[in-house]
């Protein structure tokens, strides 16, 4: 006995026993839905697998092709100097830390004002809380 006989004969034995009258050539139609939707699954999952293989090869192929380029390009040496007279560099260097000093004497500054106001802030509710 195959898997459509079996499943004729189970349905059959279902709906003779709820009452419910079967059309003619309702399991063979069901199981022609059903191969053709995993037919379409399987034309899907083929399309799946096509899209990525393609992307990849894609992606590959640009890769290989940015690497065969950029092989032509001078490259820089990152460590060479900014200044060839040292007495210029070290102004420059005096000048900047000299910036960063008083940029960081403002926040500093701008902080204690902060700290001042939380601790008034502080001090009035600590008096509100003593009250009760």
């Amino acid at each position: 006995m195959n898997d459509n006989e079996l499943k004729q004969l189970i349905d059959a034995a279902y709906y003779s026993a709820s009452g419910i009258p079967i059309p003619e050539g309702l399991g063979e139609r069901l199981s022609a839905h059903i191969d053709d939707l995993a037919a379409n699954e399987k034309r899907r999952k083929r399309h799946r697998f096509l899209y990525r293989a393609v992307g990849s090869v894609a992606a590959a192929g640009l890769l290989c092709a940015g690497l065969f380029f950029s092989e032509g390009l001078p490259r820089q040496n990152r460590m060479t100097d900014t200044f060839t007279d040292p007495a210029e560099a070290a102004i420059v260097a005096g000048n900047a830390l000299a910036f960063m000093s008083t940029q960081l004497n403002k926040g500093l500054e701008q902080i204690s004002d902060a700290k001042q106001e939380i601790n008034k802030v502080n001090q009035i509710l600590y008096k509100q809380l003593k009250k009760e």
